[in-house]
């Protein structure tokens, strides 16, 4: 079928989960989704969204402008384009270095229904958390690697808040809310959780959304944090700097994915050194998102970015930098260098 790389952000968003409450090793405030779908989960969605803009320093001056005439990619399944292809190689390296974690659900199982493969988790219970985690991390630092790896195995869903060296929108909030500028840094509005230290978090997410074991890549001790070094190490570190000149978006933008891609990758690298936030769909094989966006779109392919900010979403990691780069890049209209300081924290 035809498809355009273009779409509609609004023509998209049906959740498709179903299930039924499922216990919890803490009091986990969940809502498990009827099958006919997603309005409730929509609204559910919407609503943290709505709710962490009050977490996003806004600021006073003219914002991202949608690019007049943009090129609308062929699609293109598992091929680099040529002038990406060592960025792929380097990504796909790192992925290497940590035996591929994160690439498949906790509990993932594989069965052939009338013909077709069936991926999904056996151990995830049904009911999933109301409202996404909230993270603060960089995409460069292994510890952050680590947790993200967690959120992907456990397929939740999580604002990303980048705080890239030299970072002025999420670094001073941080700070305000933790009381230190350390990384990474995960709050569950669904519990009282709030804290830093990967070991903690990892921890807390096995024990409050699986069974509390947490897989052996994620705790080996000095190997996971070596390993994950030698991924960061590979892409040149890439994702952990400010862009010298930035434009910063009012709404989070929503980027499909998972950890271990590396089109993925180079999609966080440069939200990551941009500062802008988004909303993070886990989409690792097993994962009931990929469903989700099959049923919408018409077809499962990562990365995924929508922007409500310009209501443009699209696909393919080459476009998706260049789209970044021409709306929110050093290049772009209404690019700074550095917010006044009387107004770098305004709320909306």
């Amino acid at each position: 079928m035809a498809f355009l790389s273009v779409v509609s952000v609004n023509s998209r968003r049906q959740s498709v989960a179903a299930g039924c409450s499922a216990s919890r090793r803490f009091a986990v405030r969940a809502r498990a989704v009827g099958e006919d779908g997603g309005e409730e989960a929509g609204e559910i969605v919407e609503e943290q969204k709505s709710k962490n803009l009050d977490a996003i320093p806004t600021v006073p001056y003219p914002g991202p402008v949608a690019p007049k005439d943009f090129e609308l990619p062929e699609l293109k399944m598992l091929q680099p384009y040529p002038d990406m292809l060592v960025d792929t190689m380097m990504g796909a390296v790192g992925t290497l270095a940590r035996a591929g974690t994160g690439l498949f659900v906790f509990g993932y199982y594989a069965s052939i229904q009338d013909g077709k493969l069936v991926e999904e988790s056996k151990s995830l219970p049904t009911a999933r958390p109301e409202l996404p985690l909230e993270l603060y991390e960089f995409e460069s630092c292994p510890f952050c690697r680590k947790v993200r790896e967690a959120l992907n195995i456990l397929d939740l869903d999580c604002y990303v808040y980048p705080c890239p060296k030299d970072g002025q929108r999420f670094r001073p909030k941080l700070v305000e809310m933790g009381g230190k500028s350390m990384f990474p840094y995960l709050v569950d509005p669904n519990t009282t959780f709030a804290g830093y230290e990967s070991d903690d978090i990892i921890k807390y997410l096995f024990e409050t959304y699986a069974d509390g074991t947490v897989p052996l890549a994620l705790n080996a001790g000095a190997v996971t944090t070596i390993s994950s070094g030698l991924a960061s190490l590979a892409r040149a570190a890439k994702g952990s700097k400010r862009a010298s000149k930035v434009v910063y978006p009012e709404k989070p933008l929503t980027y499909w994915g998972y950890e271990p891609s590396p089109f993925c990758k180079v999609v966080r690298e440069r939200l990551c050194e941009y500062e802008i936030p988004y909303l993070c769909k886990t989409t690792s094989r097993g994962s009931r998102k990929r469903a989700e966006m099959k049923e919408n779109l018409g077809l499962f392919q990562v990365p995924y970015l929508e922007d409500p900010n310009t209501g443009l979403a699209l696909f393919e990691s080459k476009y998706i930098l260049k789209y970044l780069d021409d709306v929110y890049g050093p290049n772009a209209e209404n690019a700074f260098e550095e917010l006044p300081a009387d107004v770098a924290l305004v709320k909306s």
